[in-house]
């Protein structure tokens, strides 16, 4: 044997020690425990590791190896639990500032490939036409499955005004398509405002940012008159975002009580409350809520604290059910961890994980339309259609999933309005806010959303507001 080769064979054996020694210091400290089948399985893992890089056709990246081994160990719990590279940590960093170079798609990870869940609003992708429900089958050229979220989400952000070729499947059609997007810096404000009918004011908040609820703050005081008369706070499409903030957007609407609280291993570990308004105005005036099955985790947290404690009535479609915590730990590298540590609970002590929010009064998007009910069930995406999701309560039970709170508003029932369906909707209930009160209960705060008022009386309700605003 040259002498060549026995120092590769000598490196490789140092190594194995190395890496061997090094798993035995951490599995024996005192925060880390295993199993007899624990330590026989670490000893597999190390002698697999040892021979791929002895004996793969060829030369591997050590670190390349063992991030991977790291991303494969995660997959096996639930898909919000990753390791971030130190590229896609930064990335992800952006997102809370608002503004950075994309295409302007919220996507996540269904059956194995990159899914759309909405394109913001005045977005290259928003203009293109991409829908809910499309799957991103190729980033230029490069097939996405099984592809990391991250890694999808690095490739479509680059430098303004450089293009990226996005390959679609959407259901319905027999080819895939393709479309081209030019990148652009997507300003990405969190909330904007304007009147409705002259009277109302319409909130959206599209994610939950470092500044929102300043911002918030700023239009309720500037539109003061209007917000008297009733507010639309639309959380539509909103896919979260900072906690906190979400928790200090719904102190903005209540004068006490609880908002949110969380659990890890069937131990209440945290409680957030609102704090009492000392003047009494935060609930004096009308609030509907929009929700739909891009609504998800801080959004949910606002609609289920709003609706338990009977301060809003939340109106739209089931929402997306993210109801679990996640920490990030930056690691000495740059990368970091991102990892579930526990669950979310409404007020009322209801589970949000793969169960989302009931709405007081279903309303579909839009009035009746060409597309058939698998196609309307394939374009909404929800935590439970989530490979390896954590299971909601009822899943665990293996009950039925909770009845819907009320009647759903058919379109055919109602003259098609103009625009924005929903959001006429909820203009209607509005303006017999009384009735709207009396019929849901609300202004309870220990109220527990339930099936409300069956037959005669509640289908004569909705159509005398479906009458008024034709």
């Amino acid at each position: 044997m040259d002498k060549k080769k026995k120092s590769e064979n000598l490196k490789s054996v140092l190594y194995f020690l190395v890496l061997v020694l090094g798993l035995w210091s951490i599995v024996h400290s005192p925060a880390f425990a295993l199993t007899q089948k624990g330590y026989e399985t670490l000893g597999i893992f190390s002698r697999v590791l040892h021979y791929v890089e002895e004996d793969y056709v060829e030369s591997v990246d050590e670190q390349r190896l063992l991030r991977g081994a790291i991303r494969g160990m995660l997959q096996v719990l639930d898909p919000h639990t990753v390791y971030l590279s130190p590229d896609v940590y930064k990335e992800l960093k952006a997102d809370t500032s608002g503004i950075f170079g994309g295409v302007g798609l919220e996507i996540t990870v269904r059956d194995g490939w990159i899914t759309v869940v909405s394109g913001v609003e005045g977005t290259p992708a928003f203009k293109a036409g991409i829908q809910s429900g499309d799957r991103i089958l190729r980033i230029d050229g490069k097939s996405t499955k099984e592809m990391d979220l991250g890694d999808a989400v690095k490739a479509m952000r680059g430098k303004q005004g450089s293009k990226v070729q996005i390959t679609l499947g959407r259901q319905g059609l027999k080819q895939p398509f393709e479309v081209t997007l030019t990148r652009e810096v997507i300003k990405f404000p969190s909330v904007r405002a304007e009147i409705l009918d002259e009277k109302y004011l319409y909130i959206k908040i599209r994610s939950f940012q470092e500044r929102t609820t300043e911002v918030l703050k700023d239009m309720m005081k500037k539109y003061a008159k209007e917000v008297q008369n009733g507010v639309i706070l639309d959380l539509r499409n909103n896919p979260g975002g900072l906690l906190d903030q979400g928790i200090d957007v719904s102190d903005q609407f209540l004068d006490g009580g609880v908002i949110v609280t969380t659990e890890s291993r069937k131990k209440e570990i945290d409680r957030r409350e609102a704090n009492p308004d000392k003047d009494g105005t935060k609930s004096h005036f009308p609030l509907v809520v929009l929700v739909n099955s891009g609504s998800a985790s801080a959004s949910e947290i606002v609609a289920g604290a709003l609706q338990d404690q009977g301060r809003a009535l939340i109106l739209g479609t089931q929402s997306f059910g993210k109801g679990s915590v996640q920490s990030i730990i930056e690691l000495d590298d740059g990368s970091a961890l991102k990892i579930t540590i526990a669950k979310y609970f409404t007020p009322s002590g209801r589970s949000i994980q793969a169960e989302g929010i009931h709405p007081d009064v279903v309303v579909e998007p839009s009035p009746p339309s060409k597309k058939g009910k698998e196609e309307e069930a394939f374009m909404r995406i929800r935590e439970k259609d989530l490979e390896g999701h954590l299971k909601g309560e009822a899943e665990e039970k293996e009950e039925n999933a909770p009845k819907k709170l009320s009647k759903v508003i058919q379109p055919s029932e109602a003259k098609e309005a103009v625009g924005d369906y929903q959001r006429q909707i909820a203009i209607d209930y509005l303006k017999n806010w009384d009735k709207t009160v009396k019929d849901y209960g609300l202004g309870n705060k220990d109220r527990k959303p339930k099936v409300k008022g069956k037959g005669k009386d509640h289908d004569k309700g909705l159509w005398t507001m479906d009458k008024k605003s034709s």
